[in-house]
């Protein structure tokens, strides 16, 4: 059966969250936990209004490991099991190929490439013996501990833009992007959506042209999946795998003709997800946005920090909050890491705070407090540097 979607609900729903769920003018009131405070309803604030709030500073140690030069950024990590992680980026313009880089559980080491793979975008794996590397074109390869296998690609028709892809099981793969069925110099690009199983690629597209594609995937521990689709522009909508069909989630009430762009989730299981973003309430500025799932409704995160525009990348922490990379207002580069532990949050000082670094992908090793970030410094182009934060 193809996997569908059934219409709950979507993020464009009319209503008004309160400043404490976008983080506009102002937080919950104080002590008021994200994880129990009370749902909104349409028209009615789900929190008095208050100044936002200046996270505090803690000791947390950061350091810096730079991959690569001359417009290069690191583009995603995974943690897959205890002491070791990945990383990938693109080349720049001074190499032919993106790097790849191993945690050891000391330091990051760099891998050669498997053939054929010239520009990694995505890591994913369950296990040491089950990694798995995407190309631009949704081209993988699978690490088993020892060595590389190509593993192919879906079947879709080039050229293919890769959004996404993520490892569930040692059986089950998804990988999420665009296919250009457009006429030359016309692109229409149509959402696609794929599964691997050991038989091989299936094609898992929704046959419904006006469901917005998968931006990004989130699984928890046991492979339950859940996907962000569409963006600030066509609407972003929660979508959860129920193990035959796709189904939005139900939707908080948010202000009307807001435009919200939810650009990360964090899944630690089927009643605590954790989605990250943007909101763009008509006649006010942009605001960063954290909701956490909690099996029945969202929960907002109370006194979102003063300033931050927008959450691009989110973790979990292991327990109970989450780690996040920031943009703020003002080019603020001192608090883009910022941490909030279900009620209030903090701030650790980055290795680099010149030239607007950005946080692309975070990771957390399982049951350590080693947290990595990984990113560049995109708004600078042709300068823009790679780099692995880890934090010990």
């Amino acid at each position: 059966m193809r996997p569908e979607i059934s219409a709950i609900g979507r993020l464009a729903v009319i209503g008004a969250l309160g400043a404490a769920a976008i983080g506009c003018s102002g937080g919950a009131s104080g002590g008021v936990d994200a994880r129990d405070s009370p749902a909104s309803t349409a028209g009615t604030p789900a929190a008095v209004t208050r100044p936002e709030a200046v996270p505090s500073l803690s000791g947390g140690t950061w350091t810096e490991m730079r991959t690569a030069g001359n417009g290069a950024v690191m583009l995603s990590v995974a943690a897959t099991g205890r002491g070791e992680a990945w990383a990938v980026g693109s080349p720049g313009e001074s190499r032919q190929s993106g790097p790849i880089l191993r945690w050891d559980g000391r330091t990051w080491q760099s891998v050669a490439l498997p053939p054929g793979l010239r520009y990694p975008q995505v890591v994913s794996g369950t296990s040491p013996g089950n990694v798995w590397i995407f190309d631009t074109d949704a081209n993988a390869w699978q690490w088993n501990g020892r060595q590389w296998s190509p593993r192919g690609r879906p079947p879709w028709k080039l050229p293919v833009l890769l959004e996404d892809a993520v490892v569930t099981g040692p059986e089950e793969v998804w990988v999420a992007g665009g296919q250009d069925e457009g006429a030359a110099r016309d692109p229409h690009w149509r959402p696609r959506l794929a599964r691997w199983s050991p038989s091989g690629w299936s094609d898992a597209s929704s046959p419904r042209s006006a469901w917005p594609g998968i931006r990004h995937f989130g699984t928890d521990a046991s492979g339950d999946l859940w996907a962000l689709a569409g963006d600030g522009d066509t609407g972003s909508t929660v979508v959860h795998w129920d193990g035959r069909r796709w189904r939005e989630v139900p939707a908080p009430p948010l202000p009307a003709g807001a435009r919200v762009d939810l650009r990360e989730l964090a899944v630690v299981s089927e009643r605590e997800v954790w989605v990250a973003g943007s909101i763009l309430p008509p006649g006010s500025r942009q605001a960063a946005l954290l909701m956490r799932w909690d099996g029945d409704r969202w929960n907002p995160a109370p006194d979102l920090p003063a300033g931050a525009i927008s959450f691009n990348a989110v973790t979990p922490d292991g327990r109970g909050g989450v780690w996040l990379g920031a943009s703020n207002y003002s080019y603020d580069n001192h608090r883009i890491l910022l941490h909030f532990d279900g009620r209030s949050w903090t701030y650790e000082k980055a290795p680099r705070v010149h030239n607007d670094p950005e946080v692309f992908d975070l990771a957390t090793i399982p049951g350590e407090d080693r947290v990595f970030a990984v990113g560049g410094n995109p708004s600078f182009d042709e300068d823009s540097q790679g780099w692995i934060w880890t934090r010990s």
